[in-house]
């Protein structure tokens, strides 16, 4: 905690300094940001909060680098120029948040998001997707940022997933799909569709009579866009890792408490679990997994991968693997995969998930 609390605390002296180099319109979006930086240094604040105001700083930092290098267009300069205050005074918003849960889980959608900062500093993206990217991300920062539902409210809500009618899980879903489309590694083929149907997710209004049939064509783009890089080439202890830290910071840790109480040890479960933040391969068959406690103390504990994984099958089901994690979802199928060819330890509907990738 203390390196995290030291990153951030650099990040938000590095973005004061730059204050002096950008425009002078952009400074009260640079305050924004350091004060959020400053507020999650907090020790009660949770981890993966903090991750995310992380997350989100890093790729307005290097923006910034960008705004004042004089050699940057000035049409990628006035785009850039635009989306930085509104990442930052989303992750303001998510930062105010007064429930918890809810917090950690708009600040990964504002991180996810921001990452169209990087599409539009690279300069290679087609224009079509990139201005897709661009819309997509300007409405769902002010979606965030206001507080405005987006999709087909009372359809498909997550029960225990936070935010009335499903909104949590619209606007991660499209979170994904514009950070999966702006990725290097999705194929031009694909990240066109993408981009387009998570724009036109990112401005689907309740009510809408097509809302539902949006949502399943942006779900079907993004589980294409991912599946077809296929597995990533990662062994079983090292993919169990970095899928159970995706699933960590994506699913509610109130919900995780409840799918994992039977794992977790009794202490825990008596105590109650604030924050499940990092788990770190400790051998070829276990996870070292870190904690926050109710009480703001920090405990770790290790973790069979052959019961760690198929128990996070049973609770995130394949059908929302991609939707809820991202490019994450592809460190799960791998583990899955290892899982069964290595100690013949199925996974439910990832196994089946990751044998047609």
């Amino acid at each position: 905690m203390k390196q995290q609390q030291a990153e951030a605390g650099n990040l938000a002296t590095e973005l004061d300094d730059k204050k002096a180099d950008v425009p002078e319109d952009l400074v009260p979006s640079v305050d924004q940001l350091t004060g959020v930086l400053e507020a999650v240094n907090d020790t009660q604040t949770p981890p993966q909060e903090r991750d995310g105001a992380v997350r989100s700083a890093r790729q307005v930092d290097s923006a910034l680098d960008a705004i004042a290098n004089p050699g940057t267009p000035a049409a990628v300069r006035d785009r850039l120029t635009a989306l930085v205050p509104q990442v930052s005074a989303a992750l303001h918003t998510a930062n105010e948040s007064q429930t918890p849960p809810e917090s950690g889980a708009l600040g990964l959608i504002v991180a996810r998001t921001a990452s169209v900062l990087r599409v539009v500093e690279d300069q290679d993206t087609p224009p079509d997707v990139e201005a897709s990217l661009v819309d997509g991300a300007e409405n769902l920062l002010s979606a965030v940022q206001n507080g405005a539902p987006i999709g087909n409210e009372g359809a498909n809500a997550a029960a225990g997933r936070g935010e009335d009618d499903g909104q949590l899980e619209w606007k991660m879903l499209v979170s994904n799909g514009l950070e999966t489309a702006g990725d290097p590694n999705t194929s031009e083929d694909e990240r066109k569709g993408l981009a387009k149907s998570a724009h036109e997710g990112s401005e689907t209004q309740p009510g809408d009579p097509e809302a539902q049939q949006k949502k399943l064509r942006l779900k079907k783009d993004l589980r294409e866009a991912i599946s077809e890089q296929g597995l990533p080439d990662e062994p079983l202890g090292r993919a169990a890792e970095l899928c159970t830290n995706s699933v960590f910071e994506s699913v509610l840790d109130t919900t995780l408490a409840d799918d994992l109480q039977t794992l977790t040890p009794e202490t825990w479960n008596s105590e109650g679990i604030r924050d499940f933040w990092k788990s770190r391969e400790a051998a070829n068959d276990s996870l070292d997994v870190i904690a926050q406690l109710q009480d703001d103390t920090y405990d770790n504990t290790a973790l069979a991968i052959k019961r760690m994984i198929p128990q996070l099958a049973d609770s995130l089901p394949a059908d929302d693997l991609y939707s809820s994690l991202g490019m994450g979802a592809r460190d799960c199928l791998q583990a899955a995969s290892r899982l069964d060819n290595e100690m013949g330890v199925q996974s439910g509907s990832w196994l089946s998930e990751a044998q047609r990738v």
